[in-house]
């Protein structure tokens, strides 16, 4: 996906999401009982669909390195939230999002899906790791739904030198993605890269190259 074609999706309501992003900021400061950091917001882009698909493994026929996403919700006083839906999407190895028309992707439904979290407040997701395209960082966007009400939508990211390993594959023909932090279209409003390395997931690999991307989602 280029640059314009990018902005052209978003429109008008790029402006909204810097004027939300400048006003959200202040969450990224917030942490709970246990002193760990409330989750940031970050706006859900132009790509979100409510698929109603709810699976684990999201992957359909798309290549790319394989990661599990581990995830666990918890509130305020840093217990585990039972029956919180977490709802995933993201691109595939060349930038591309599922069931949007101008990706000329209509009615795949690829790389996204929910899970509802169990008595412990965890869920999981098998999938690959995105690629990206023009303005922004590499990312996952997830929202979390609580009593059927959106408590958070926001973004993940990735250590950059897991990310940089990955793009060494042919499985990602684009390689590194140059864009810096403070560049990405939804970060740069920004004055530090706080909120960034808040929502940087916590990432290993396995002896097969295989990928766990694991985070903490903290609800006020």
């Amino acid at each position: 996906m280029n640059r314009n074609k990018f902005l052209s999706v978003l429109g008008l309501s790029f402006f909204g999401t810097i004027f939300f992003s400048s006003k959200e900021r202040k969450d990224v400061l917030l942490r709970n009982a246990c002193n760990d950091p409330i989750t940031p917001p970050v706006p859900e882009g132009p790509f979100y669909k409510d698929e109603k698909l709810k699976r684990i493994d999201i992957t359909e026929s798309k290549k790319g390195t394989p990661v599990e996403y581990l995830f666990l919700v918890e509130d305020k006083n840093c217990q585990p939230i039972q029956g919180a839906i977490v709802d995933i999407w993201q691109c595939d190895a060349d930038g591309v999002y599922s069931d949007f028309k101008v990706e000329n992707t209509i009615n795949e439904t690829w790389l996204r899906g929910y899970q509802r979290t169990d008595k412990d407040g965890k869920c999981r997701f098998i999938s690959v790791f995105p690629g990206w395209y023009t303005g922004r960082i590499t990312h996952l966007h997830a929202k979390v739904y609580l009593n059927d009400k959106s408590v958070l939508t926001t973004n993940f990211f990735f250590p950059k030198e897991i990310e940089n390993e990955v793009y060494k594959s042919t499985l990602y023909p684009k390689g590194p993605n140059p864009l810096s932090i403070l560049q990405d279209i939804e970060l740069k409003v920004d004055k530090d890269t706080t909120r960034h390395d808040t929502l940087v997931m916590n990432v290993t690999k396995n002896t097969n190259g295989n990928l766990t991307a694991f985070y903490k989602i903290a609800i006020v």
